[in-house]
């Protein structure tokens, strides 16, 4: 028998831990601690949060052919229904001035970037235009079979059109475009509409769909000629959703059911048969659009079911496997409070104030990574809901209320590592508010300074010495998270209808952020402008979560693991997205828990060898 030398001229390796560096793909080795052998494989896929749209919608298409990081996005329904058109450069998406010339939803697209196809509507139609990387052009002729809600592939000058619903039958018409004018072909074997779709004009994919009166899960395969079933189909049954690859090579994902719930599922095809990734949309949606290839996808606009969104998501399949951030418990507090401010870091944080009813507290403890310890002195001043910022040994205190029934200070405090000093207040006395900097080079914002403005748009900055007014947030709310620093900062969600509200601060002015996803307020937070997360707070008023959201200087996320402790006011906000801390806060009362955030990373995909 052959042996492993002979076919690769090496010998096993024999290592004590599993290799970190990505050229472990594809090799083999035996892992003397664990007395097994090794392998990394290149097959693992996972979705990742991209740059949202600037139009949120459903029922739109695009340039099918086009990559992860240049594609096109045209159409849909805001409502009302839309010709906007938009492009993709891998990071953000940009509106282009010139719409499509028929405003229209449940259309089809092809093609690249700067050389995309639009065709059919729902409300049934033909029309076909052409796009050339600046403008839409009417073709004069249009699709043979005017139809909506069907699926189609390939390029500007070589795209199929097939399925739909016809006004009313369902259609399994097939058409081919060379380019100028559209052909009937021979027709798909399974009526269909809200199917799926993938391919090239010579070598397609059709999937899924809805043949009346239940969704199917059923896969034909087009030779350039005429469609032949494949004896498997989708291993979930859906319709109204999207797919990217080749006829060979595919992925399928979003969709739905009944009742129209967007679904998250991702499935690969590898020319024979569907398989279920275990990982899926962040964001389950119908009507979703996509292109690219099966390592490498885009996923974007869509209805979830409930509401039509803006989120964008890109999937890429390799050796790297992504690690969900997670808690584990921490030392307690010795005081028992919520409300509190707080600095510094996970292994050295401060926490100070807060409140254990009936009344504010003065209190300070240190946290070196397991235990807190009290200060002998505390505040100067008593309050609750006040903000903090900078390190264990040099901190900032500012805002809150001292009396705890909704007064409001400006009083500043200054931490020298041992006890606390008062300096010049704040211009705007207020609580609830947001922060981010340090001791020396601090940013405070937003807050509640009734009754003058329950919710408080006032921005101030301190240099050390004393506060000077900035302009103000766009969004007036209190309850807010901040991140960053005093010239580079993040100020989200907080207590206003709009949750979702992100703004970006430079040093000079806030801008306003699109975020399609609702967020929390009385939240803890760390972190930077660029790398940050929030934790726990309240959803809707009175409900109060453990839900942990991930900023990656782009777009929020949901991290797949909560805190423990579902609660809101915790203190200690100045910690990293890659090691933040909870402690205290307001869950079924004052609580003294502590938790212990290690944020996202990455491994790579190993697997255990075995002989059967």
């Amino acid at each position: 028998m052959t042996t492993y030398k002979e076919l690769f001229g090496k010998y096993v390796q024999n290592v004590a831990s599993d290799p970190t560096s990505t050229d472990a793909e594809g090799q083999i080795w035996y892992n003397a601690t664990t007395g097994a052998f090794r392998t990394a494989l290149g097959s693992y896929g996972v979705w990742a949060s991209g740059g949202s749209l600037n139009t949120a919608r459903t029922e739109l298409a695009s340039s099918s052919a086009g990559t992860q990081t240049a594609s096109l996005a045209f159409g849909g329904d805001v409502p009302p229904t839309t010709g906007a058109t938009e492009s993709y450069n891998g990071t953000s998406w940009t509106s282009s001035p010139n719409s499509l010339n028929s405003a229209r939803a449940r259309l089809e697209g092809a093609g690249t970037q700067t050389a995309a196809l639009a065709f059919g509507a729902f409300p049934i139609s033909t029309a076909t235009e052409l796009w050339n990387g600046t403008s839409w052009t009417s073709n004069p002729t249009g699709l043979n079979t005017s139809r909506g809600d069907f699926a189609g592939c390939g390029i500007q000058t070589a795209a199929l059109a097939f399925g739909g619903l016809v006004n009313p039958p369902i259609s399994a018409a097939t058409e081919s475009w060379n380019g100028t004018s559209w052909t009937s072909v021979n027709s798909l074997n399974t009526a269909r509409y809200g199917l799926g779709g993938l391919g090239t004009q010579t070598a397609a994919l059709a999937f899924g769909g809805n043949p009346g009166p239940a969704v199917t899960a059923a896969t034909e395969l087009w030779n350039g000629t005429s469609w032949t079933n494949n004896p498997t189909g989708l291993n979930t049954a859906r319709q109204n959703f999207t797919g990217a690859g080749t006829q060979t090579a595919g992925l399928a994902f979003g969709g739905q059911l009944n009742p129209p719930t967007g679904l998250t599922n991702t499935e690969l095809w590898n020319g024979s048969t569907w398989t279920s990734s275990p990982n899926v949309l962040g964001t389950g949606r119908r009507h979703i659009a996509g292109s690219g290839s099966q390592t490498s996808a885009l996923g974007f606009g869509g209805n979830t079911g409930t509401a039509n969104t803006a989120a964008t998501e890109e999937w890429d399949q390799g050796v790297i496997v992504p690690v969900a951030g997670s808690w584990s418990s921490g030392g307690n507090l010795n005081t028992a409070r919520y409300g509190a401010g707080g600095s510094g870091t996970q292994t050295a944080g401060l926490l100070f104030g807060g409140e254990t009813s009936p009344a504010p507290l003065t209190a300070t403890e240190l946290y070196n990574g397991t235990s807190w310890t009290n200060n002998p002195t505390g505040l100067n001043t008593a309050r609750r809901y006040l903000s903090g910022s900078g390190t264990q040994t040099a901190s900032l205190a500012f805002g809150g209320d001292p009396v705890g029934d909704g007064s409001k200070t400006a009083a500043t405090e200054s931490w020298g590592g041992s006890s606390w000093t008062s300096v010049n207040s704040m211009n705007t006395a207020r609580w609830s508010l947001g922060s981010a900097g340090t001791q020396t080079a601090s940013l405070a914002f937003g807050g509640d300074a009734r009754p003058a403005a329950p919710q408080s748009n006032a921005s101030e900055s301190w240099n050390g010495t004393s506060w000077t007014s900035t302009p103000s947030l766009n969004t007036a709310r209190s309850g807010i998270a901040g991140l960053g620093t005093q010239t580079a900062a993040i100020a989200a969600g907080g207590n206003n209808p709009d949750k979702s509200a992100t703004e970006s601060w430079n040093g000079s002015a806030w801008t306003s952020i699109t975020n399609p996803l609702s967020l929390t307020d009385l939240a803890g937070s760390g972190g930077t402008q660029t790398a940050g997360v929030i934790f726990g707070g309240y959803d809707v008023p009175g409900n109060i979560v453990a839900t942990t959201f991930i900023w990656n200087g782009t777009t929020w996320s949901t991290n797949p693991n909560s805190m423990t402790t579902a609660r809101t006011q915790q203190g200690v906000r100045e910690g990293t997205q890659a090691l933040s801390l909870a402690a205290g806060g307001f869950s079924t009362g004052a609580s003294s828990a502590t938790e212990e955030f290690t944020g996202p990373s990455t491994t790579l995909n190993y697997k255990t060898l075995t002989t059967s």
